[in-house]
């Protein structure tokens, strides 16, 4: 049986991260969700969508690999793998020409039928590694 929260996690994954489909944020998430992630620190759908569409600017083509979603009450974590090439300018970075390389888990807090809060985790030192910013 589909758990629809569980395929709600992997379409925000598919479409919203990926940026695809920034649209599918209206319906899967909260008018006031927030996403707290390394360095960020969002509220709203439209702040969401602006963050994504420039991180989308300087990494437009990301795979997105991602584990079995685990339920937990109204939470729900996700372990992903993000790969994406470097293109354009990134906090002040011109383009590298780079593949990223990170892995995470996300964690999804639901308010009734829609997502209220994702909290994120990487290593975020790791990127600018991969970068060559930092050794």
């Amino acid at each position: 049986m589909n758990n629809p929260r569980k395929e709600m996690v992997r379409q925000y994954f598919r479409d919203v991260l990926s940026t695809v489909r920034l649209e599918s944020a209206d319906e899967l998430l909260t008018d006031d969700v927030r996403v707290i992630a390394p360095g960020s620190d969002v509220t709203g759908i439209p702040a969401l969508k602006a963050m994504l569409s420039e991180v989308g600017g300087a990494f437009p083509h990301r795979d997105v690999i991602l584990e079995e979603p685990i339920e937990d009450g109204e939470r729900i974590a996700c372990v992903f793998r993000l790969v994406m090439e470097h293109v354009g300018e990134y906090q002040g970075l011109p383009a590298t020409g780079k593949t990223i390389d990170i892995t995470g888990v996300d964690v999804f807090v639901f308010e009734g039928d829609r997502i209220s809060e994702i909290r994120v985790f990487y290593d975020s030192m790791s990127i600018m590694q991969q970068l060559g910013v930092v050794e």
